[in-house]
């Protein structure tokens, strides 16, 4: 059964999950329909969507991580997390916060990087007359 992408929710972690698992699924999908053997991409115009479909979801990840780190400091305020090796959980938190930081800024820099990517083979195109100049 597909999974139903629902911004307006309703919402639950069970729902987080699945999304979370549909979205590393369809960057296996796209990762074998790439492959040289693969017809999942025939002309340089289809590159160029998918590139520009991918900085799209990049360019939400900045935010996903964000709020991510707020929704476990906002746990960590509450006093009620532990850690089931005896960490400290501050330490723990604080680790994820950095990290998730760290996510942050490489999401925005590969956003970036696939724009260029992008932009760069904007005017490509195949020629009718593979022998013409």
């Amino acid at each position: 059964m597909a999974t139903e992408l629902r911004t307006d929710g309703p919402h639950s972690p069970e729902y987080t999950r699945e999304v979370g698992r549909v979205l590393a699924e369809a960057v296996r999908v796209l990762n074998y329909a790439t492959l040289a053997e693969a017809p999942g991409l025939g002309y340089p115009g289809d590159a160029y969507t998918l590139i520009a479909d991918l900085y799209t979801a990049t360019s939400r990840m900045p935010q996903l991580a964000g709020q991510i780190k707020n929704f476990l400091d906002g746990w960590q305020a509450s006093g009620q997390l532990a850690d089931d090796h005896g960490a400290d959980v501050n330490e723990r938190i604080a680790a994820a916060g950095y990290h998730l930081g760290l996510a942050h800024g490489a999401a925005s820099d590969l956003t970036r990087a696939l724009q260029q990517a992008q932009n760069a083979i904007s005017g490509l195109y195949v020629k009718e007359n593979p022998d013409a100049t």
